[in-house]
């Protein structure tokens, strides 16, 4: 399948209209701990990035006139001239956070500055907070996409910085941030193997699109998809197991394949050449789901195969998308409402919309390994990485 054909179906969400949101925003105070230029610009710019997440007030420090106990987070920001330091420090609901940098003089510092503190709260607050719904987790200006959460680390694909998609690395414990640096290709899809050792992904970094295996030690990347075929989306079936789909011969259609990563070894698991198939995942047992477009029609369903390899459509509605499953019971996906694509779990023949207080486009779902959370992908005025609490909802 021609790169041009994949991208008229796989990015067709890029063309869809936004919509104002409706979600319950969380409350800060930032509080300045004095009065210098810097400090003002970052507390502006943190009102301006993080006003899709929260409602915030800025006040000088020491302030009366409000009661700290009305708000979900508390922000002090305060800059040594003398040190030349900036330090963002306060607590929420069940923990603290700080941040600090050597204080830069340039828009794009406060931008980083800004981001990295919301982020920092945010990591924070997923880690010691119960009380949060919906959670934004990044706030970059640009494009953060196709979130795994495993081992209390997030892994996506992010444009920050220099403009190009590379896979990133976020450890919410330490509050590391750390990247795959591939400058001179795009990424797309990352996913972790069960035992924390390697990371798939999608690249165009050998000329086409491919899937890759990256040792997280050695720092090697072994391509595992052919020379001669476009390959996309793969998943870990489990340590040793490799699934993603790849074009057929003619470059009309998709199939699912496994890779044997211990036997080095392809083969070749579907035969249908009605469907274009995307995003194999390990669903109720040993079952394959995936999302897949029916080139007769045009329809964008989901579909899962058996233990027998035999092809079933799971649901008939709406166009459907972005399915993930980590092999239990449970499967989330996207779904077309009418109006914009919302976030759907299915289980036992039953659908449940999860994401009902966010009314713009959400994509590419996908558990936490004990399957409290759910992480997506928002589009708002732009891409971000927001989780839903399944206890919560």
């Amino acid at each position: 399948m021609s790169k041009k054909i994949f991208n008229t179906f796989f990015f067709i969400t890029m063309v869809l209209i936004s919509f104002t949101a409706n979600l319950s925003k969380d409350s800060m105070l930032i509080y300045l701990n004095d009065d210098s230029w810097i400090t003002n610009q970052i507390a502006e710019k943190i009102r301006s990035i993080g006003n899709y997440m929260y409602n915030i007030q800025i006040e000088k420090a020491m302030s009366n006139s409000t009661y700290t106990s009305d708000y979900d987070v508390i922000l002090n920001i305060f800059t040594n001239s003398k040190e030349n330091i900036s330090i963002a420090f306060g607590y929420f609901q069940g923990g603290g956070f700080s941040y600090s940098d050597f204080t830069g003089e340039t828009s794009d510092w406060v931008e980083r500055f800004s981001v990295k503190t919301l982020e920092t709260i945010s990591f924070q607050r997923f880690l010691y907070d119960e009380s949060w719904d919906v959670l934004q987790l990044t706030f970059w200006k640009g494009v953060d996409e196709y979130p795994i959460f495993q081992d209390n680390k997030l892994y996506f694909i992010s444009d920050r910085y220099i403009g190009n998609r590379e896979v990133y690395i976020f450890d919410f414990e330490d509050g590391s941030e750390d990247k795959i640096s591939l400058e001179y290709s795009a990424e797309y899809f990352p996913d972790i193997s069960p035992n924390n050792e390697l990371l798939a992904f999608q690249t165009t970094m050998f000329g086409k699109w491919d899937v890759v295996l990256y040792d997280l030690k050695t720092k090697s990347i072994n391509r595992i998809s052919p020379s001669d075929k476009n390959a996309y989306s793969p998943y870990f079936y489990d340590n040793t197991l490799l699934i993603f789909t790849m074009e057929e011969d003619s470059g009309q259609s998709t199939e699912v394949w496994m890779y044997d990563i211990y036997f080095d070894k392809l083969e070749k698991l579907t035969d249908s050449k009605n469907l274009l198939k995307f995003r194999p995942v390990k669903w109720d047992g040993n079952k394959i789901s995936f999302y897949a477009v029916d080139s007769k029609n045009a329809d964008m369903n989901i579909y899962y195969m058996d233990e027998n390899n035999k092809i079933h459509i799971l649901t008939n509605d709406t166009y459907q998308t972005d399915n993930w499953s980590n092999g239990s019971e449970l499967l989330v996906y996207s779904e077309f409402n009418g109006r914009y694509f919302t976030i759907n779990e299915y289980i036992n023949g039953q659908k449940n919309n999860v994401s009902k207080s966010i009314t713009n486009d959400s994509f590419y779902p996908s558990y936490s390994p004990d399957k409290k959370f759910i992480f997506f992908t928002n589009y708002h005025s732009e891409s971000d990485i927001f989780v839903i609490n399944r206890d919560n909802l």
